[in-house]
């Protein structure tokens, strides 16, 4: 019973996510856009691209410290990172851009524990979100805001699995009704288990 409310907790939170990146998305621009709108969309996408990168890397340095259900999950959330990558890369493509992101890199200190390694994976996460949001009101070309804002939404289902794994309370699982990436992590009371 608890299994199938945790469940419908998520899906919930996950639509609501959805539902509010999308409406992010609305409205503004056409679906042409003048020489310099693409240069600041490309540039826009190179910022994503390079913070996407970023993750990807930077899940190698949580993962030797995640066993079991964890590892699994760190392992699926870095490989929808790097499929995010790869439609970003496409996505620059397909408005006549090059994929030259600058570089950036998330540094991990101290990653000793499980805790350590999740309370990381969040804080990651959480700043991809809100990087991935902010951009999404910066494209001028409409049809990349909407794949922009899938990838917001599933760094927000993430959100919910990490609070999860952290052993927050039922009540601060799920997210709030706009998930900005800028809700705090739990607090610790115990070691997560």
């Amino acid at each position: 019973m608890r299994g199938r409310a945790v469940r419908r907790a998520l899906l919930l939170g996950a639509a609501a996510a959805l539902l509010g990146a999308t409406l992010a998305a609305c409205g503004g621009g056409g679906g042409s856009s003048p020489s310099g709108d693409k240069e600041r969309d490309v540039r826009v996408l190179n910022e994503i691209l390079g913070r996407q990168l970023a993750a990807v890397a930077a899940y190698g340095q949580a993962l030797p410290h995640l066993r079991g259900a964890d590892l699994a999950a760190a392992q699926q959330f870095r490989a929808q990172e790097q499929e995010h990558v790869d439609a970003t890369t496409k996505t620059l493509r397909g408005i006549g851009g090059e994929a030259d992101p600058a570089a950036e890199t998330i540094e991990a200190d101290n990653l000793n524990t499980r805790a350590d390694s999740l309370e990381f994976l969040y804080e990651m996460e959480s700043a991809t979100l809100d990087a991935e949001l902010s951009a999404v009101g910066k494209l001028s070309i409409d049809w990349p805001r909407p794949l922009i804002a899938s990838m917001a939404t599933n760094q927000a289902q993430h959100l919910v699995l990490l609070r999860q794994a952290l052993g927050a309370k039922p009540s601060e699982i799920v997210s709030s009704a706009f998930e900005t990436g800028e809700l705090p992590l739990p607090e610790r009371t115990e070691e997560p288990k």
